[in-house]
């Protein structure tokens, strides 16, 4: 298993770490600061440096069992990596944007009284679908809900909880058909707002420390994908 360390600091750029395993494309290593594919999250691309050797990390993703993270990269690996010391380095400018956009979506979420039935999150837009009454989004008043969330600079707080108090407060878990993992009887917990709770439900992902980092977020498109299934955009100007 990988010690997970963008759970405790989303803004760490880079770290040491270990390789524990080597495949044909793919590094393992005993700690790391990229973020694997999911939740609608792309996985992290940057570097592992290994003196003068420079393995570029194209994609990260999640292995067979929990914790456990593949480090994608370009080219043939030596195998005789394995049990030495590394720096890693993420695209912090990815990064960054995907940490602001998975924000966004909560930011969304806050407005839609919903469950949500499936998402993508990119660097400049995302989207979430909702099975939700249409007449209830209303494009415009939504914008201006935005606007007010990112003025107000809320605080965006993680905090893991117990698998047991997670599954006594189900109103925590946003997806129709899908539930956050539970590893270590821990699941984590993404909170918009103090005094004012904004948003609050699990989530895995990486996102930034306060609204205010958020900038020029609005509404794109609202599609119908269905009789009460509805894809709402959401982009950067």
């Amino acid at each position: 298993m990988t010690e997970l360390l963008f759970n405790n600091d989303a803004y760490l750029t880079q770290s040491e770490a270990v390789v524990t395993n080597v495949d044909q494309n793919s590094i393992q290593l005993n700690r790391t600061i990229f973020y694997a594919e999911s939740g609608g999250q792309p996985g992290d691309k940057g570097e592992i440096i290994l003196g003068d050797q420079i393995y570029k990390v194209t994609d990260t993703q999640k292995g067979n069992s929990p914790n456990e993270i593949i480090h994608l990269v370009d080219g043939d690996i030596d195998q005789s990596i394995v049990g030495k010391e590394c720096e890693i380095k993420i695209d912090w400018e990815l990064r960054q944007s995907h940490m602001r956009m998975h924000t966004s979506c909560h930011i969304l979420c806050s407005l839609i009284d919903a469950l949500i039935t499936g998402a993508s999150v990119g660097a400049q837009k995302s989207r979430v679908d909702f099975d939700v009454d249409p007449s209830l989004l209303d494009k415009e008043v939504m914008n201006q809900q935005i606007e007010e969330i990112i003025k107000n600079n809320f605080p965006v707080f993680t905090k893991q909880i117990s698998g047991d108090e997670f599954r006594d407060n189900p109103h925590l878990a946003k997806g129709a058909a899908v539930s956050p993992p539970i590893i270590d009887n821990k699941v984590q917990i993404i909170q918009i707002g103090e005094d004012k709770i904004v948003d609050i439900q699990a989530c895995g992902g990486t996102h930034v420390k306060s609204t205010g980092e958020i900038e020029g977020l609005e509404i794109g498109k609202i599609e119908n994908k269905g009789k009460r299934n509805r894809r709402v955009n959401i982009r950067f100007k």
